[in-house]
């Protein structure tokens, strides 16, 4: 698939990027991991990746942002507070912009389940940024370099660290 106007997209920690979620924000602190964790309002749209919703009215998501990373990890809780996925955006350092942490996604994601067995998705996406000249090559052997490092921390059970592990909402 081609897209034809590729467009990196800033992403905020209070998920204020995506109003189709309807974000509540239970709580903000932006020296605190996770960072945010918001609720998924009542009129928010379904959202899915791959088979695996990731987001509908009463969901949860807490936002881990980690300095000097080149990745953000959302970790997605159902209803009952049960842990759906953990959703790696792979993305430029954070940063603060408009009083809210935010980073630059880079379209390249990581999705592990509940079960653990995870996948690459949006490729496709990916690769039409670096062909548009978005994703500069220095980027691109950051983004590298991370996923590479992630597939490695996640098969040695490194990866998702335990302060992700061990949060739920």
């Amino acid at each position: 698939m081609r897209y034809g106007h590729p467009v990196l997209n800033r992403k905020f920690a209070d998920l204020r990027h995506a109003k189709d979620l309807d974000p509540r924000v239970l709580r903000y602190d932006a020296s605190a991991l996770p960072q945010a964790v918001v609720l998924i309002g009542p009129r928010a749209s379904r959202k899915t990746k791959g088979d695996t919703v990731l987001a509908e009215p009463g969901f949860t998501w807490a936002l881990f942002l980690f300095p000097g990373r080149w990745y953000a990890v959302e970790s997605i809780y159902d209803r009952s507070g049960s842990l759906v996925a953990h959703h790696v955006d792979i993305c430029r350092p954070l940063e603060e912009t408009d009083g809210m942490l935010s980073f630059l996604d880079l379209k390249l994601d990581l999705l592990i389940g509940a079960d653990g067995k995870a996948s690459w998705l949006d490729q496709d996406e990916y690769q039409a940024e670096i062909d548009a000249g978005t994703i500069w090559p220095d980027w691109q052997k950051a983004v590298a370099e991370t996923a590479a490092t992630l597939d490695r921390e996640r098969a040695c059970g490194a990866f998702p660290p335990e302060v992700i592990l061990s949060f739920h909402p």
